[in-house]
């Protein structure tokens, strides 16, 4: 009996054992079913009625209420969550140490309090499964880590805080992402868009993250050792589908070759890439013929606008949706310069 408890704690010596991502911060009301314990409310104003919905923490369409019909409908992507403190000291400044959810490397730190809706924040670089993976903490008081620094899963890399826009002391929470990288050629597309805004964040702008639900995988990591991140993000409903052409700048295959399901061509022409609702790419297939531009194949049909359920891609009446120009830009964006 006791060389088989031995052989037991052998078997779970971390980090054999450990989560694939583990909480940010020492709130984890979440994992014991207390949701409005964990999100930090938001304070909301429709029609009318204030309230401080908690639900407006969590991560997806839940905010900006906008009435279509005699429904509600929910049309702000919000693409991470608010987690919220567990201490605060004697004026209500957060207290809680912010951890890295696993180990990596921080490629990004934005010291500058006021250079982003972001406030202070670090984005670290993981290699999960063989692919690079991307956590984003913000608002924060204090960093304490730098860029090029190795860091385990658990190390302290900054106090909570407030900073960024539309936060305050009372709301003081921290913004978590877990995101996929669009493409590498970011900061040339960057320049060709926005080149009257200086760009602070090289290739880590929130425009080039796209976030995953980090609820759902916080939970399942720490429920199932067996947890895998691809496999998760493959079997996310699909939103919709577009055709884009072949480039050497596709960083969305080379970084995740797991959306290929059957592997790559050897020469492929163009790609069919599948996404979901909230723009992460789960899944592409060679295209048979070269598109010409960019073609919109296939959109979930949902009750309301399309552009509500799809980050404002895809808009058009009912039966006859195509590419917003928000939808070409994001579409040139995974492509990147050829």
């Amino acid at each position: 009996m006791i060389s088989r408890i031995i052989l037991t704690l052998l078997a779970c010596t971390p980090p054999l054992c450990a989560a694939l991502f583990d909480w940010p911060t020492e709130n984890k009301a979440l994992l014991e079913g207390r949701p409005e314990d964990f999100y930090m409310y938001v304070d909301r104003n429709f029609e009318g009625v204030a309230t401080k919905p908690w639900e407006g923490g969590s991560y997806g369409y839940m905010r900006g209420p906008q009435r279509m019909g005699a429904d509600i409908v929910y049309a702000t992507l919000h693409e991470g969550i608010d987690i919220a403190p567990v201490h605060r000291d004697a004026s209500g400044n957060p207290l809680d140490d912010v951890k890295a959810c696993a180990t990596g490397t921080i490629v990004h730190v934005s010291h500058e309090a006021g250079a982003s809706n972001y406030g202070r924040y670090v984005v670290i670089r993981h290699i999960i499964e063989g692919s690079p993976i991307y956590t984003l903490y913000a608002h924060l008081n204090t960093i304490s880590a730098q860029a090029g620094q190795q860091v385990a899963q658990g190390e302290v890399i900054g106090k909570m805080g407030f900073t960024g826009a539309g936060i305050n002391r009372e709301r003081a929470h921290l913004h978590l992402e877990i995101a996929v990288l669009l493409n590498e050629d970011f900061e040339a597309w960057y320049h060709r868009y926005f080149s009257g805004s200086p760009n602070k964040h090289g290739i880590y702008h929130g425009y080039n993250l796209v976030g995953m639900e980090p609820s759902a995988i916080l939970l399942e990591s720490a429920k199932n050792p067996a947890f895998s991140l691809k496999e998760h993000i493959r079997n996310q409903d699909v939103a919709y589908q577009i055709t884009i052409p072949d480039s050497p700048n596709l960083s969305i295959i080379r970084n995740y070759p797991w959306i290929v399901p059957d592997g790559e061509p050897a020469s492929p022409r163009g790609w069919t890439v599948s996404f979901t609702q909230y723009g992460v790419p789960v899944k592409a297939v060679g295209a048979k013929q070269p598109p010409m531009e960019p073609r919109l194949e296939w959109v979930k049909e949902t009750p309301y606008a399309y552009h509500a359920a799809t980050r404002g891609i895809i808009a058009g009446s009912k039966g006859s949706p195509h590419l917003t120009d928000s939808g070409h830009r994001f579409v040139e964006l995974i492509c990147g310069t050829r």
